[in-house]
């Protein structure tokens, strides 16, 4: 599996398309350290701005992120998820918009499944998820 927290993280991963399909190997979800977002965006520190143009490059690559604010410290990893996806939708329904129509309905699809075995799989990801999110603030 794909490991971009690591310090060779930039000897995996090139470019913004490189990003993109390394997420999407990795079935839509995939860890990513700071500096590496940094060093795509061509930038030489995390400041405000850099970190707005990251948000938005991702949003432009069909990818999502949490925590939902981008960290400036070069050492802080954050997941990336591709948008679109049954994920996205546990993820929107738990962590971004949770009274909204389309979270009851990701959520009553996660209770309501027949194949028990990828639920699973699903719930340790929200457990990850929220794991991650607790430990940035």
């Amino acid at each position: 599996m794909l490991d971009l927290t690591t310090g060779d993280a930039g000897d995996q991963v090139k470019s913004w398309e490189g990003l993109r399909n390394a997420v999407e190997a990795s079935g839509g979800v995939l860890r990513v350290v700071m500096w590496l977002l940094r060093d795509l965006e061509q930038a030489g520190r995390l400041g405000v701005h850099v970190r707005a143009s990251i948000s938005r490059r991702l949003d432009g690559l069909g990818l999502a992120h949490l925590p939902a604010d981008v960290p400036g410290e070069q050492y802080a990893v954050i997941t990336l998820y591709k948008r679109g996806t049954p994920a996205a939708a546990v993820v929107d329904a738990v962590f971004r918009d949770g009274s909204s129509k389309a979270a009851e309905v990701a959520l009553r699809r996660m209770n309501t499944s027949r194949d028990a075995e990828k639920l699973q799989v699903v719930t340790e990801k929200v457990e990850e998820l929220a794991a991650i999110l607790l430990d940035q603030e």
